[in-house]
């Protein structure tokens, strides 16, 4: 896949978590935005989670976030905002760093997917990429 494709399917998903945040909160939000939405708890999810991402573990911590999305009682909100952070966060890292820790660009737009569904929100057909 040429640099230019890459670039684009990063772009897209970049999109897609813009596109989920705006439909949730209903107002644009950067990544810092988002996080800001969140109560303390969450956002220190948010900090352990992206800890794991930065340290390769990009695997264990999509694991680790379904875990908390399905066992924490925050209301639908509050996980939907972490889970998109989440996936935008992994999306930022170069396909160099996602090769090295065995994860791609399709599990990103999958795990969003799979993982906006257990908050009962589905990505509307007209951002889907796939």
């Amino acid at each position: 896949m040429y640099y230019f494709e890459k670039d684009y399917i990063m772009r897209l998903i970049h999109g897609i978590a813009r596109a989920l945040a705006r439909l949730l909160f209903g107002e644009e939000l950067e990544h810092g935005e988002l996080i800001a939405q969140m109560d303390a708890f969450c956002r220190e999810n948010h900090d352990y989670l992206r800890q794991m991402v930065d340290q390769g573990q990009i695997n264990a911590a999509e694991e680790k976030l379904f875990d908390i999305i399905n066992t924490v009682t925050w209301d639908d909100r509050q996980k939907a905002a972490l889970i998109i952070a989440f996936y935008d966060h992994v999306n930022s890292k170069d396909d160099a760093f996602l090769a090295a820790a065995d994860f791609s660009r399709d599990e990103i737009i999958s795990g969003l997917e799979d993982a906006m569904k257990t908050v009962n929100m589905e990505i509307p057909e007209y951002l889907r990429i796939r």
